[in-house]
């Protein structure tokens, strides 16, 4: 069963917001995106990185679901050309079905065990530097132009914490 997406509210975005403003520890104000990203743009999933400029990394920092995707992954930006376009350019990509997932992730196996077949990677920029990307898990079709709206917005909202980060 497909679960609608709830409205992006202002109220949504201000409960972000107000998790940013007595977080101690940037790891809360990414729960409280992840929160508005699963209900807003009904995710089956999702996962957020931070850009490594030293390594040209990304670094997985959060995820609702540790098993399949734990914290501290990494993975080389370069390895994966959609990264290029997402955090180089700042464009959002969708790999919109089974045939975009299996040619552009290395691990469309476990992807596709989620019953997931479609991903849009959102990246999260600050003054023209790249700082990360969130990564929204879903079904084929779902993220169409309203959704990468929403998701672009969502999406920032981690860029305090993502500015606030301490390896």
């Amino acid at each position: 069963m497909t679960v609608a997406p709830q409205a992006l509210t202002v109220e949504g975005i201000a409960a972000v917001q107000a998790a940013t403003a007595v977080a101690g520890d940037p790891r809360d104000t990414l729960v409280a995106v992840g929160e508005l990203a699963l209900r807003s743009l009904a995710a089956k999933g999702f996962t957020m990185f931070r850009y490594v400029p030293g390594t040209g990394e990304v670094e997985r920092i959060h995820s609702s679901d540790l098993a399949a995707y734990p914290i501290g992954g990494r993975k080389q930006v370069t390895a994966y050309p959609v990264n290029q376009a997402v955090l180089a350019r700042g464009e959002i990509y969708v790999a919109d079905g089974p045939d975009d997932v299996r040619g552009t992730y290395k691990d469309f196996e476990k992807i596709f065990a989620l019953g997931v077949t479609s991903i849009m990677n959102v990246p999260v920029r600050f003054g023209g530097r790249n700082l990360g990307a969130m990564n929204v898990f879903g079904v084929a079709g779902q993220f169409d132009a309203a959704a990468k709206a929403k998701a672009r917005v969502i999406a920032a909202l981690m860029v305090p914490a993502l500015l606030a980060w301490r390896e």
